[in-house]
């Protein structure tokens, strides 16, 4: 059903957002590309979003339509190691059902937020693994066409893929697992979110990890001497260190504010604004700019300016 005025906060982890002119909620893709089509019948600029976490909308109205998909009771097809899922599922639904199979290569994502979909299009990781190093190919709506995209296509790097360039919508992926213990993969994603779980409050208003870490391979020589080598893990530099070294823990403007556990964490208190995060994330890439020589860049996406 179309609604009209609608506030986006209220569809979003970090409780930021303004309004949208029209507002529409879809549970599979043949939804999605009809919500799609009228927007276009109707030339009303219009934008996707999912689970809400890692993205952060403006305070302003979109003068157009905002499409919510997700699916929590969407069905994974299943056959040997491959796994077929649509976008609008929930990333742990897909994870659960791996697992469930006695498929590995996808339970250290075991308690991040958000959609298959959402997920592909940032390339979520955690320990060392992303979405990606199962991917197969994904199934995508360009130009009023439907296509099949390969992983090659997709252009995948760190918490990035060609999604996040070109206006295409992901409709549904799939993947190529590799047989494992069930009864240790269960134990592996516990024990991970249980890690997530410390760091992450369920009821915080926070969109996730907010800035990218830092690659190491990209850190200038000069840079990397100033970083404590014990921090660095897998070819990459902990972005809540840098922060945290950099006197960032503390840090607040308005509602937004850096949550005292974890420099990477930005909470908003229920009072945020979009100008509240953006003069903070300024403060902040200037300290970290200023420490280390290094320009952090957001993870997050802003979705309406």
């Amino acid at each position: 059903m179309l609604k009209r005025n609608v506030e986006l906060a209220q569809y979003t982890t970090f409780g930021v957002g303004g309004r949208a002119k029209y507002f529409i909620s879809v549970a599979d893709s043949d939804e999605l590309v009809a919500a799609v089509r009228l927007a276009k019948k109707n030339n009303w600029p219009y934008l996707v979003i999912a689970g809400g976490s890692n993205v952060v909308f403006g305070d302003n109205t979109f003068r157009g339509l905002v499409i919510r998909y997700t699916n929590s009771r969407a069905k994974i097809s299943c056959q040997g190691e491959s796994l077929t899922v649509e976008a609008g599922t929930p990333l742990q639904h897909l994870i659960k059902t791996a697992i469930g199979n006695g498929l590995a290569g996808l339970e250290t994502l075991s308690g991040i937020p958000g959609t298959v979909g959402g997920a592909i299009v940032g390339n979520a990781g955690a320990f060392g693994q992303t979405i990606s190093d199962c991917l197969v190919r994904v199934e995508v709506f360009s130009g009023g066409k439907i296509k099949w995209l390969s992983k090659k296509e997709c252009l995948f790097a760190y918490r990035e893929s060609v999604f996040k360039k070109k206006d295409w919508l992901i409709l549904r992926a799939e993947f190529k697992l590799k047989k494992g213990d069930k009864k240790m993969l269960i134990k592996k994603s516990r024990e991970i979110i249980k890690i997530r779980s410390a760091k992450y409050d369920p009821n915080l208003r926070c969109p996730g990890s907010f800035f990218k870490n830092v690659l190491v391979s990209e850190v200038p020589k000069k840079s990397l001497a100033l970083i404590d080598s014990t921090k660095i893990r897998d070819g990459k530099v902990p972005t809540g260190y840098l922060l945290e070294a950099a006197g960032a823990k503390g840090a607040r403007v308005g509602g937004i504010y850096v949550a005292d556990w974890h420099g990477n964490l930005l909470v908003n208190d229920g009072r945020g604004t979009y100008r509240d995060v953006i003069m903070l994330t300024t403060k902040l890439k200037k300290l970290v700019q200023k420490k280390f020589g290094i320009t952090l860049e957001e993870e997050v996406r802003y979705m309406i300016k």
